[in-house]
């Protein structure tokens, strides 16, 4: 009895992961975005790209670089712009990773280590909450973002969506 009881724990061990039927079948996807963020002494506005990493059915991995301009009266020491970048890691959370409606939510946090023109890197927390669209033909999903981080985040993203998954 017990030798049954061993090889069919094996042939489970083994059978599963040859099945492919623990993890999605997905590779980190692309995204492009434009991101406003809004404190008290300076807005920016920048441009940037990054990667979407599946970590299961429900996690993804996101990290952007982005880079663009300090904004406003009060921003900036060298005249009415400076140049700004950010490198961000953030972990959220899938409501609908199987696409079973149009726009899904989704929650997440992690790092933002920001620089501005003149300054050092200053790492802040992040927190957000995301709105992905339905994919398009061409196998762009738009998403929303809104969040806290160094200040008032929104920002706009397409991102290059798998067919089941989000």
């Amino acid at each position: 009895m017990m030798r049954q009881i061993y090889a069919c724990a094996v042939a489970v061990l083994f059978a599963a992961p040859a099945a492919r039927a623990q993890l999605p079948e997905t590779s980190p996807r692309p995204e492009l975005r434009v991101d406003a963020i809004i404190a008290d002494r300076r807005t920016s506005i920048q441009g940037g790209a990054g990667l979407q990493i599946p970590v299961g059915y429900y996690a993804r991995i996101g990290i952007d670089g982005a880079i663009g301009a300090d904004i406003g009266a009060r921003a900036t020491r060298n005249g009415p712009s400076e140049i700004s970048g950010r490198v961000d890691a953030v972990a959220r959370f899938l409501f609908d990773p199987f696409r079973q409606s149009r726009w899904a939510l989704s929650a997440g946090g992690g790092v933002s280590l920001r620089t501005h023109e003149g300054d050092r890197i200053r790492p802040v927390l992040l927190a957000v909450l995301d709105l992905e669209g339905p994919r398009s033909t061409r196998g762009l999903s738009p998403a929303i973002q809104i969040g806290l981080g160094g200040g008032a985040r929104v920002g706009v993203a397409l991102r290059w969506a798998d067919l089941r998954l989000r």
